[in-house]
């Protein structure tokens, strides 16, 4: 069992349990800023399932709907979710699927409550008078913002940061719009599990996950809502590749009443998945092609998909996972060693990398910043930091006189290295596809259904997953694709992966729009290049204050 607690770690401070999430802070947002419009909760679902599916109002129902103001939707809800094996104090082996959907949950055996994630309180503005629409915290809504940040508190500069944004980019919001969420598993308390030795009152995995949603309105990115899943260890327990991320979402696409195809729309959507060339993408679509939108019950459906833009690396395993010509790179190794000379930078580089695949991916070495400047420091893995653009220090702003700001090393925080660097990641993607076939289409010859659960109902479907998701045969993780007519949902899945406790790791995809699969794939790839420099946009040295 791939599972012990961590003797030595940086522990993450205890929560108390009136901070940890609670039902009564659920909240309900909208993202709007591009031409995606949804609706999104603060315990992790995005999109969802109207009470009225035939009657619903679509000018005011928005789930994952494309164009914005068209009505037509596409999703019937999304959700992330945390597969785990886990052993039990009485020695048994058990497996917990963790997730924030609407249905599909177990009841907690000592509780009156589902087991699902739910929302940390603090992390959004609670005074009805003030947020009237009772949304989650969004920058582009100052009203929607806590008193102060709890996760500021102890800032020694602006304890708190008592109105001002608190964004991924800092103060200053960058994206036309960014929601941001908090929410943990404590919820999940049915197994003999503590995973947390100092104290027994917290359930689930121990685990607090931020989710962050971006939209910029320009071009490039209309068609996408960008999605940061952040999953912290605040337990003390090691989890060792034995922690699977993924996704389960809901197909809706064209809606959910009866279009000119004369079929429920629910009932005729399709997925499959592609990982051809740099594409890590799973996608969605209607076999009739037509869907119920305002004013029409026959409006023309699209493409809606999932792209990997950032997963977990597995930076011990000696394997190339990515593909890039890079073995076992970390964000977090730190500098490395200096080599100076280009001569001798090159002799390192062709004893150490794989040189086709490298090139692939970066291009010649020799194009590189950090060759042409004959000053390269091995943990920049990808030869782009260069001490006169980069050596900025911690907060990636020149001027400011912070650690490490002109002292010719690379520095955690600084453009180019370690945390704002994807490319130095040996990032595992995607690596697992499941169909979960819920209801047979009319005309479907076939009645096979899955009925995927997110627990033990008989059928352990958790562990069935898990297995899935973990078989040492990496084709038989992914299903093969369907070809009849069905009701369905799909999961998708990122690991086995290593979570240690303290430790955080980062999920990022794009939420993209095609009108066919050509156009989605080429959203995919665009938004996957102007991706790492969106995250190598360093915090504002000033602040961004709104008035409420």
């Amino acid at each position: 069992m791939a599972l012990v607690t961590a003797a030595q770690a940086q522990f993450q401070p205890v929560v108390p349990p009136e901070k940890r999430g609670r039902v009564d802070a659920e909240r309900a947002g909208t993202h709007d800023a591009a031409n995606i419009r949804t609706v999104f909760y603060n315990y992790g679902m995005v999109g969802d399932y109207p009470p009225d599916p035939i009657g619903v109002d679509l000018s005011v129902f928005h789930s994952a709907e494309v164009p914005k103001g068209s009505g037509l939707n596409y999703s019937d809800g999304i959700t992330p979710f945390v597969l785990a094996r886990i052993q039990e104090n009485n020695g048994k082996t058990s497996h917990l699927m963790e997730t924030g959907f609407r249905e599909r949950q177990q009841a907690s055996p000592y509780r009156n409550r589902i087991m699902r994630f739910e929302p940390r309180p603090d992390f959004f503005q609670a005074d009805p008078n003030i947020n009237r629409g009772r949304s989650p915290a969004i920058s582009n809504d100052p009203r929607t913002w806590p008193d102060a940040w709890p996760d500021k508190a102890n800032d020694p500069d602006d304890p708190g940061w008592a109105g001002s944004w608190n964004g991924y980019f800092g103060k200053r919001p960058n994206a036309d719009q960014e929601s941001y969420t908090v929410m943990d598993d404590d919820f999940y308390d049915a197994w003999d599990f503590y995973p947390d030795r100092r104290d027994s009152t917290r359930r689930g995995l121990g685990l607090r996950i931020e989710v962050r949603g971006f939209q910029w309105a320009n071009p490039q990115s209309s068609n996408v809502i960008f999605w940061h899943y952040d999953i912290t260890n605040e337990g003390t327990t090691d989890f060792n590749e034995n922690i699977i991320f993924g996704l389960y979402m809901d197909s809706g696409v064209g809606g959910s009443s009866i279009s000119c195809d004369g079929i429920a729309e629910s009932d005729d959507d399709n997925a499959f998945y592609t990982k051809r060339g740099n594409l890590n993408l799973v996608y969605t679509w209607d076999k009739g092609g037509h869907g119920d939108a305002l004013g029409t019950n026959c409006y023309p459906t699209g493409y809606l998909g999932y792209g990997y833009l950032e997963t977990p690396g597995k930076p011990e395993d000696g394997i190339d996972n990515d593909n890039d010509g890079i073995i076992d790179e970390k964000r977090d190794g730190g500098p490395g060693q200096l080599i100076t000379g280009q001569d001798n930078i090159k002799a390192y580089f062709l004893a150490n990398y794989n040189q086709a695949n490298f090139e692939r991916e970066h291009g010649t070495v020799e194009s590189r910043s950090a060759y042409r400047a004959g000053r390269w420091w091995t943990g920049d893995e990808d030869f782009d930091w260069v001490a006169e653009l980069h050596d900025a220090g911690v907060d990636g702003v020149f001027g400011t006189n912070d650690t490490g700001e002109g002292d010719g090393i690379p520095t955690n925080g600084e453009t180019n290295f370690d945390r704002t660097d994807l490319h130095e990641s040996d990032q595992i993607g995607l690596t697992g596809f499941k169909f979960n076939r819920i209801r047979a289409g009319a005309g479907n010859p076939s009645q096979d259904v899955d009925g995927i659960v997110f627990f033990d109902d008989g059928r352990n479907w958790p562990k069935r997953l898990y297995d899935q998701f973990s078989d040492p045969d990496p084709a038989k993780r992914f299903d093969p694709p369907l070809a009849l007519n069905y009701n369905i949902g799909f999961v998708f899945a990122s690991g086995p992966f290593t979570l240690k406790a303290g430790r955080t790791e980062r999920f990022s995809l794009a939420l993209a729009f095609g009108a066919d699969l050509e156009e989605l794939e080429n959203t995919v790839q665009i938004v996957q290049l102007i991706y790492n420099p969106i995250c190598r946009a360093p915090a504002y040295a000033d602040g961004y204050s709104g008035s409420r």
